[in-house]
């Protein structure tokens, strides 16, 4: 069996490109053209040239690899649709960027490859092709794309040399149906789409009037906000984000007096919505449906995560925002159904696992809310006093609080800071977790004494039941503040960064990676199952099904993700979903 590298080389501009459009969206825009083709087979085979010049039989039965399939494949079976070249039938197809990120190197092939080889590839040729038909360039430029294109086609192939027997025949398969899912498109409800967008245009034209610089700068331009705020004479935070916590501060201290500041915050919001229903339309196709991406192995864990541009689909807002959820657009079409079930507090219990607690596991697998359970284990509650979420919501709330706070090593100043409590109350509950879960930082100090052990080496390497490893490379000691820490490079969002090393930071990672690991199996008994999965958000899976098959799809699901996988099969887990017309979780 001969393995072939294949890429794509096609027009985009600011305009028309699959970030702004979705994969096809963009191959459907009218300036989109595949121009070229560029195949590379271990049997020493090359070929560079236009799509309608490649003997495509010649992938018949064989690997295929592309450095982005998600994308290459794609185009080449909408290609087949479409009738441009002939439909043939490889005997796998590969997405070596999903190889690279699962074996810890950044998922683009510039640095990747600078990463595996050490050596330095320029991509300014394709900057370079950005707004340039095939026939608008010279034939200097053209000379130069194929030259460009056979290059990144022959250090995908030698990736795959390099990389293939570290990459799991498990890993593999979630790549795949993970591939899948996007073929498959989100149903999508455009007479809502439309309603949606038309409510945000009206907010934010009405919101503009409020800003007083609107007439002639840009109204999310810092330096414009800054200058208004210097006129006021009110020093500029440093950040707006709705996450920084000095930003909410901020405004909640000038916001009262000055209008136009809320009238600011509140027009980067909507605009931000604006955005995002804009992808929505641009990528929901004449089917009504939106064909956009999920990214495997989109960090360090191993976690999915959003594929990019305005649309995250693994960060939908949960509640309505100015009178539009995006979430309801999602809607089944005519005589289908959406059938929506998540993993119960996976990673309370992956935590609870790792650390080998088994009296805790036995109370959570004994009761029906995992929180009750935790209140009787903290002595807060009893079962002869009724069932917690009816007879003391509040209590709950705060057990809920406690258990996801502190069981990766937050102290009282981070605890109180996050859940908007005094400093003695908050150490109080800190305090508790330890005293009740004491097998939890037993466990952290467990995994700091591995990566002193480790530093000497310069790297860690952590072992999940499932065979897969976390790993940590660059690991070298510091000396920060006064105090010794340890220091490791990841692999996050495709780029390589820096983070500090300590007991609780690794359980999380473990815990949140042992959950993704459990989830992923998940993901292919489901689809072993002849489910239709269309996307999935953390630990939660939305198939579509024929109305009449709902119920029965449902069971079959939730007992899937019920079940543990052979490899931890004494952990406790539990799955509950629902019927939906319109996703709204």
């Amino acid at each position: 069996m001969i393995t072939y590298a294949l890429d794509f080389e096609t027009y985009y501009d600011k305009n028309c490109s699959i970030r702004h459009l979705g994969p096809l969206g963009y191959f459907s825009h009218y300036d989109f053209d595949a121009y070229m083709v560029s195949v590379v087979g271990d049997d020493g085979y090359e070929f560079v040239g236009h799509p309608k010049d490649f003997d495509w039989p010649l992938l018949e039965g064989h690997i295929v690899l592309s450095h982005n399939a998600s994308f290459d494949e794609t185009l080449y079976l909408y290609g087949v649709t479409q009738k441009w070249w002939p439909k043939v039938e490889p005997a796998e197809w590969h997405c070596t960027a999903d190889m690279v990120a699962a074996c810890g190197l950044p998922r683009s092939l510039k640095n990747s490859t600078a990463e595996a080889f050490d050596m330095e590839i320029s991509k300014s040729t394709r900057d370079n092709m950005s707004g340039k038909t095939w026939e608008g360039m010279t034939k200097e430029f053209q000379k130069e794309v194929e030259e460009y294109a056979l290059k990144d086609s022959v250090l995908c192939l030698r990736l795959w040399k390099a990389y293939e027997s570290k990459w799991s025949q498990f890993e593999r398969d979630i790549s795949l149906t993970n591939r899948r899912l996007v073929q498959r498109g989100i149903p999508i409800d455009i007479e809502a789409l439309q309603r949606a967008k038309e409510t945000i245009n009206e907010l934010l034209f009405e919101t503009e009037k409020a800003i007083p610089w609107g007439d002639d700068k840009p109204l999310l331009s810092r330096k414009a906000f800054d200058e208004h705020c210097i006129k006021m004479g009110i020093e500029p935070p440093a950040s707006l984000a709705r996450t920084d916590v000095d930003a909410q501060r901020w405004i909640r201290a000038h916001g009262h007096k000055y209008k136009w500041i809320e009238a600011v915050t509140n027009w980067r919001r909507i605009n931000t919505i604006k955005k995002k229903l804009d992808s929505f339309d641009y990528a929901t196709m004449p089917d009504d449906r939106y064909y956009g991406g999920i990214m495997y192995f989109g960090g360090h864990t191993g976690r999915f995560s959003g594929s990019g541009g305005n649309l995250n689909l693994q960060n939908l807002p949960r509640e309505g925002m100015f009178g539009v959820n995006m979430r309801n657009l999602i809607t089944a079409p005519e005589g289908k159904r959406l059938v929506v079930v998540d993993l119960s507090q996976i990673e309370v219990r992956t935590l609870c696992w790792l650390s080998g607690d088994r009296a805790t596991m036995d109370a959570i697998e004994a009761s029906d809310d995992i929180y009750e359970a935790f209140a009787i284990q903290f002595g807060l509650w009893s079962k002869d006093k009724g069932v917690l979420k009816k007879e003391d919501g509040k209590l709950r709330h705060k057990v809920k609080a406690l258990v996801l706070g502190c069981g990766y090593g937050a102290g009282a100043n981070r605890f109180a800071e996050m859940y908007d409590m005094s400093l003695t109350e908050a150490r109080a509950a800190v305090d508790l977790y330890r005293k009740k879960l004491f097998k939890v930082p037993r466990y952290w100090r467990k995994l700091d004494r591995e990566v002193d052990k480790s530093h000497d080496a310069g790297r860690l390497s952590l072992t999940l039941p499932s065979g897969r490893s976390l790993n940590y490379g660059n690991l070298r000691k510091t000396l920060a503040q006064g105090r010794i820490q340890f220091v490791s490079s990841i692999n996050r969002n495709g780029q390589k960064r820096i983070m500090k090393l300590w007991g609780g930071v690794l359980a999380e990672n473990l815990s949140q990676a042992l959950a993704r690991d459990i989830f992923s199996f998940m993901m292919l008994e489901i689809d072993k199952a002849g489910i239709d999965i269309i996307f999935h958000v953390h630990d939660e899976v939305i198939c579509e099904c024929d109305e009449d098959k709902a119920e029965e799809t449902l069971q079959k699901i939730t007992q899937i993700m019920s079940t543990p996988p052979e490899w931890i099969p004494d952990i406790p887990l539990d799955a509950e979903g629902e019927i939906l017309t319109q996703y709204k979780k």
